[in-house]
């Protein structure tokens, strides 16, 4: 632990767990184990990141009072922005509380009954202050499967494993004291070749680290522009299973070796500094200049621009892939194009849909997308037109993305832990 910090034993496991299920847990399920036939949803936006469940198939329509479609709902103390993942039989989710929200919360949740297994509480040893829309668990978290590794506001780090045990803890903000902002930091961070990476940007200081994720030792740091800055890094496999770390910036897009921290290469992009990049397996599609698709060079060490377009232009959400389909949210309208020729498809309207912070989601051929108030829109995508299914709520405000696992979606609400699907 880096010095001033404080750490809680993890909250013991539920009794009700079967003690035989702790070694699989600690060891993690297979990916179709995890996820019900689909890839883990271990970060955020999901495998990809496209945010897209292939084979899924969550409900229609839920409701609250009834109790339809609503699987459990797990009260969470603390404030929370952050999405939810699951690995293997966890929900890991994020809070803060206490006094500035100076306490970190990690807490694992079963996926079939919502029972709480575990809770590790640290305390935060940077600037845990945020917007108060937004919170000191803010970026969501990311796990390979055996560790779950949370990033928070405050720039602190935090590794434990599937039962809750502290393995290593970070405080990045003791070496970069003027890394944050009152506004928040909120970039998810990733794992890449065995590399945890961190992306912090502010006014104040920024950088994006490469972390050993066995150790926590530092690998490589790179000074980034000194401006605020909320999307997140991604990290690609290319087609001959090269993987790259993804980092924008107001001024730049850079491609990163994972493991040395070497620049691979680097376009002049204006990119957003919330919606982050979105990679399906051959285009890489960046919020710049609306919507702009680059096309990797064979050896994956230049890109190229594919096609632009302006009216695909991301507001705070970033884009998902529904099929052929790249899907943008410009503001409450919801635009289609083909993903391969950015030719537009269709467009449509979200009615009276507020703000918009969480990312859409698609679990086969439907988008799932939440508003800040609560309420979630149900779409139909086909090629030809989206079609609203409906408007459903959970009575509690939503901000971060949700997370799929089989035919079940997870939702972090304000105040609770959702999910919707039997």
């Amino acid at each position: 632990l880096m010095a001033g910090a404080r750490a809680e034993e993890p909250r013991p496991i539920s009794e009700s767990l079967p003690a035989e299920s702790l070694p699989a847990m600690a060891a993690g399920l297979s990916d179709s184990e995890a996820s019900g036939g689909d890839q883990p949803w271990w970060q955020f936006r999901g495998p990809g990141p496209a945010g897209w469940a292939v084979d899924a198939e969550l409900p229609v329509s839920f409701d609250v009072e009834s109790g339809d479609q609503i699987g459990w709902r797990a009260e969470i103390s603390g404030r929370s922005v952050a999405g939810p993942i699951v690995v293997a039989n966890q929900v890991i989710s994020l809070a803060s509380d206490g006094l500035e929200q100076r306490w970190l919360i990690i807490t694992s949740h079963h996926t079939d009954d919502g029972r709480l297994l575990w809770q590790q509480r640290l305390r935060a040893t940077g600037r845990p202050y945020s917007h108060p829309t937004s919170a000191n668990a803010a970026p969501t978290p990311v796990s390979d499967g055996s560790r779950v590794y949370a990033f928070f506001s405050s720039n602190d780090l935090v590794c434990c494993d599937l039962q809750g045990r502290l393995i290593w803890f970070r405080g990045l903000a003791v070496d970069r004291p003027q890394a944050g902002n009152d506004v928040g930091m909120s970039s998810s961070p990733i794992l890449a070749d065995g590399v945890l990476v961190a992306q912090v940007e502010s006014q104040g200081d920024a950088f994006v680290m490469g972390i050993d994720a066995d150790t926590g030792q530092t690998l490589w740091q790179i000074d980034r522009p000194r401006r605020a800055n909320w999307a997140s890094p991604i990290c690609l496999t290319t087609p001959q299973n090269q993987q790259l770390v993804v980092v924008q910036s107001r001024d730049q897009l850079l491609a990163i070796e994972p493991r040395g921290g070497k620049v691979v290469w680097e376009l002049p992009l204006a990119c957003s500094s919330i919606a982050s990049c979105t990679w399906d397996g051959q285009l890489l599609y960046v919020a710049s200049g609306g919507t702009t698709a680059l096309a990797l060079a064979e050896d994956a060490r230049s890109a190229d621009i594919a096609w632009q377009n302006n009216r695909l232009s991301s507001n705070s959400a970033s884009p998902a892939r529904a099929g052929e389909l790249l899907l943008v949210l410009n503001r409450s309208v919801l635009v289609a194009a083909d993903r391969v020729s950015g030719q537009l498809a269709w467009q449509l309207r979200l009615p009276e849909a507020g703000s918009l912070w969480a990312s859409p989601v698609v679990a086969g051929s439907r988008l799932y997308q939440f508003t800040e108030e609560g309420d979630c829109f149900v779409v139909e995508i086909d090629s030809q037109r989206g079609q609203l299914l409906g408007r459903y709520s959970l009575g509690d405000s939503v901000l971060g993305t949700p997370a799929i696992s089989g035919d079940a979606m997870f939702v972090r609400s304000a105040g609770a832990l959702w999910k919707i699907g039997r």
